[in-house]
C-alpha cells in the first residue's frame, strides 16, 4: 500500500466514523454532505480536506463519504446522505451517466446539489442548483497547443494520448478538446490513445506496450500528472529522453494536475508543461451555497480557472503542490 492509498483509507475511516457517530458536532450550522468518487489519487484527498477546512471557517456541519471509484458505492453513498437530510449534497460524480441517479435520489428527497469536479447528465435547476469544476475542453485544447508550439512550424508532430477514467466528464472533455485543437494543425497527427486511468502504474504500462508495438511518437499528452510520470518512467527504461528540446530528440510530455511529483517533474525538465487543475476551490462551493441559500439566481456552471505551469514560474506554484 502506497503513501496515498493509506492517506485515503485513513481519511476515508474517519469520515465514516462521522458519518455513523457524529450528527451536528461541534456546529448549530446547515449540514453539507460531500459524496466523493473515492478515488485514491491526491486531487480528490486535496479538495476533501479543502470542503472540510472551509465548511469548519463558515461555521457548516461537515459530513464526507468516498465511492472508492464505485457507482453503485456512489449511489449508495448518496442514499445514506440523503436520509439523513443534508441542508445540501456536494456530489463529485464518478461518471457523467452512472452518477445521475445520485441526483434523482437527491430530487427526490428535495436535498440541492452541488455538482462538483467533472460533468453530469442533468439539467440545472432542475436536478441540481450549479456545476463548479474546471474547463475540461478548454484544458484539452490547452495542451495540445501547448504541444503544437513546442515544435519548429510546419513539423510533423505525432502524439500519443494516455486518457483518464472512460467516462469521466473529465476524460471526456479533455479528449473532445485535444481533437478539436489538433484539427487547427495540419501538422499534428494522433498516433495512439491509450488508457491511463490517472494512474502512475497504468499509464507506465499502456506507453510500455505503445513503445514496444514500435509506434513512433514525439509528444505524449496526459490526463494527469500521475499518468505523465508513469508515461516518463517508461520511456526512460526504454532510454527515450523527455524534456523541452524536440530539436535535441527529447520527447514533450505535457499534461494537467499541479501535484508535488509533478511539479518536481518540470523543475527538474523532464517533464515540459502543466495545465493546472486546481483542487483549491472550496471557497467557490460555499460561496455558492450560501448565494442558493439567500434565494439568489447561480449561473449553471460555474468556471473554476486553471493555468499554465512550466519552468518559468515552477517556484511560485510549487509550494501550492499537492
Amino acid at each position: 500500500m502506497n503513501r496515498s492509498q493509506l492517506a485515503l483509507l485513513l481519511f476515508a475511516a474517519g469520515s465514516l466514523l462521522c458519518i455513523e457517530g457524529c450528527t451536528d458536532g461541534g456546529s448549530s450550522g446547515p449540514t453539507v454532505a460531500y459524496s466523493s468518487v473515492g478515488d485514491s489519487n491526491p486531487w480528490f484527498l486535496t479538495f476533501s480536506a479543502e470542503l472540510e477546512k472551509e465548511a469548519e471557517k463558515r461555521g457548516y456541519n461537515f459530513r464526507v463519504t468516498h465511492a472508492q471509484s464505485k457507482i453503485e458505492k456512489q449511489i449508495s453513498d448518496v442514499e445514506e446522505i440523503v436520509a439523513r437530510k443534508p441542508d445540501y449534497l456536494i456530489l463529485g460524480p464518478k461518471d457523467t451517466e452512472g452518477s445521475a441517479e445520485a441526483l434523482r435520489i437527491a430530487k427526490e428527497a428535495g436535498v440541492p446539489v452541488i455538482v462538483v469536479n467533472r460533468d453530469i447528465r442533468g439539467e440545472p435547476g432542475e436536478d441540481y442548483v450549479t456545476k463548479i469544476y474546471s474547463d475540461f475542453e478548454w484544458i484539452g485544447e490547452k495542451m495540445a497547443e501547448i504541444v503544437h508550439d513546442a515544435f519548429p512550424a510546419e513539423k510533423k508532430i505525432r502524439v500519443v494520448e494516455l486518457h483518464g477514467t472512460p467516462g469521466g466528464g473529465n476524460t471526456i472533455g479533455m479528449s473532445k478538446g485535444i481533437r478539436r485543437k489538433m484539427e487547427e494543425y495540419d501538422n499534428m497527427e494522433l498516433v495512439a490513445s491509450q488508457l491511463g486511468d490517472f494512474n502512475q502504474a497504468v499509464a507506465m504500462d499502456s506507453m510500455a506496450n505503445i513503445i514496444q508495438a514500435g509506434t513512433e511518437f514525439d509528444a505524449v499528452i496526459c490526463h494527469f500528472d500521475d499518468e505523465a510520470i508513469g508515461a516518463i518512467r517508461a520511456m526512460d527504461a526504454a532510454d527515450l529522453k523527455t524534456g523541452s528540446n524536440p530539436d535535441n530528440g527529447e520527447i514533450i510530455v505535457v499534461g494537467n494536475g499541479g501535484t508535488k511529483a509533478g511539479l518536481k517533474k518540470v523543475e527538474a525538465g523532464t517533464y515540459h508543461k502543466i495545465v493546472s487543475v486546481t483542487p483549491y476551490y472550496a471557497d467557490q462551493v460555499f460561496d455558492a451555497i450560501e448565494v442558493h441559500k439567500k434565494g439568489e439566481k447561480l449561473e449553471p456552471y460555474i468556471r473554476v480557472d486553471d493555468i499554465v505551469i512550466d519552468k518559468s514560474n515552477i517556484d511560485e506554484h510549487m509550494p501550492t503542490g499537492y
